[in-house]
């Protein structure tokens, strides 16, 4: 009971790090007002945290790994399906926790080189699994296109952006998912279209213009 009890008080100080992380920016954070944040005083944050790049290694490991462990949970069905099913597991998972999302992008620099390192290896060894759901379902082209393709893919599904006041959530999630299915489509053919190749181009400096 005592070991259960000290676990969820770990996981509890570990979320409102997290959110103060988020909010703030790690570097802006430092160990006193995070153990001010915390209701603790600072010497004693190191009797549940190594340091504070530690705490933030595993909040992004932990993110990545929950990602690797997904395939295992959707063997069945075609590459198609499985594809899909681990991309909405990925948003899903983004719905959960998009602090962890928002750290895992923007703090990575923080971590010390062994630490991204290994981070960098979890994010390679998804995106290879993607990669090869992909070329199981019959990715075509250029291996360089693919691999832009799926780590364009994965960056756009770590940052989702946040819900929207005036759009119900159902309608947001089924923007996303019209998004995801448009790219997996593109990914899928044999070669880009000659036409997006065309028209793109032109549309670019619209966007920058005013």
């Amino acid at each position: 009971m005592a070991g259960a009890c000290a676990e969820t008080r770990l996981e509890t100080l570990r979320g409102k790090a997290l959110a103060l992380f988020a909010e703030r920016g790690f570097a802006q954070v430092g160990m006193r007002e995070l153990a001010l944040h915390l209701g603790m005083a600072a010497g004693s944050l190191y009797h549940h945290f190594e340091s504070k790049e530690q705490l933030l290694f595993e909040l992004i490991e932990e993110l990545y790994e929950e990602l690797l462990g997904a395939p295992r949970r959707v063997a069945r069905g075609g590459a198609r399906e499985r594809l899909e099913q681990l991309l909405q597991r990925h948003i899903a998972l983004h719905e959960r926790r998009p602090a962890q999302f928002q750290l895992a992008e923007q703090e990575l620099r923080c971590l010390t080189p062994a630490h991204r390192r290994r981070i960098q290896g979890l994010r390679e060894a998804y995106e290879e699994r993607l990669a090869h759901l992909l070329l199981e379902a019959g990715a075509g082209g250029a291996p360089a296109r693919l691999r832009f393709g799926v780590q364009a893919l994965v960056t756009w599904l770590n940052n989702l952006p946040p819900a929207c006041p005036d759009l119900p959530a159902q309608q947001r999630l089924e923007v996303i998912g019209a998004l995801l299915l448009a790219a997996l489509d593109n990914l899928l053919e044999p070669a880009p279209r000659q036409a997006s190749t065309r028209i793109l181009p032109l549309a670019w400096p619209a966007l920058g213009a005013g």
